[in-house]
């Protein structure tokens, strides 16, 4: 899968104002994630409830386990993948690292984002395009990549994904 700069990309902290985004969507997930995080840096795993405050988000969320292993890089393993995200993979993706999903080249600029996103405590807006070979299609989605801390390390033990598909394209 190859990704390219389809437009802009922002890093917003909490507390920030959230009429940087002007998708509707984007803004009133940003704006749940700051009212969840209740002045932290973050919220919780368990300040977040997106089945039930969220529903309609759900076919495009992923969440990743952000792992720390005691040498070398951090690992996302994916811990939830939306219906529709899962239909576009052709593969349930739950259970393994992106490492063990994409190639290196393919998830260089993710690995780069989620680092900062967990190093910094920042979420992420932005836009791209992917080229999925084989089925031969490009897709130009946004994303807002919000980090989520754990109960007891204060640590970001989680990223909360939400993708908004723009379109498809041969």
């Amino acid at each position: 899968m190859k990704h390219g700069d389809a437009g802009e990309h922002l890093w917003l902290k909490a507390g920030a104002t959230s009429e940087q985004l002007s998708d509707p969507d984007f803004r009133h997930l940003f704006e749940y994630w700051q009212s969840a995080a209740r002045g932290h840096p973050a919220p919780r795993r368990e300040d977040v409830d997106p089945p039930v405050d969220l529903p309609r988000y759900l076919p495009t969320t992923l969440m990743f386990d952000v792992e720390r292993p005691s040498e070398g890089r951090l690992i996302y393993r994916y811990r939830l993948v939306g219906t529709e995200l899962t239909a576009n993979a052709g593969q349930e993706l739950r259970g393994q690292s992106i490492e063990e999903v994409f190639t290196a080249d393919a998830i260089r600029e993710d690995l780069a984002i989620f680092e900062r996103v967990v190093g910094e405590t920042v979420c992420y807006f932005g836009q791209r395009i992917s080229m999925i070979p084989d089925r031969e299609r490009f897709e130009s989605y946004a994303r807002l990549v919000m980090p989520l801390l754990g109960p007891d390390t204060g640590q970001v033990e989680m990223l909360w994904v939400w993708i908004k598909l723009l379109g498809l394209r041969a």
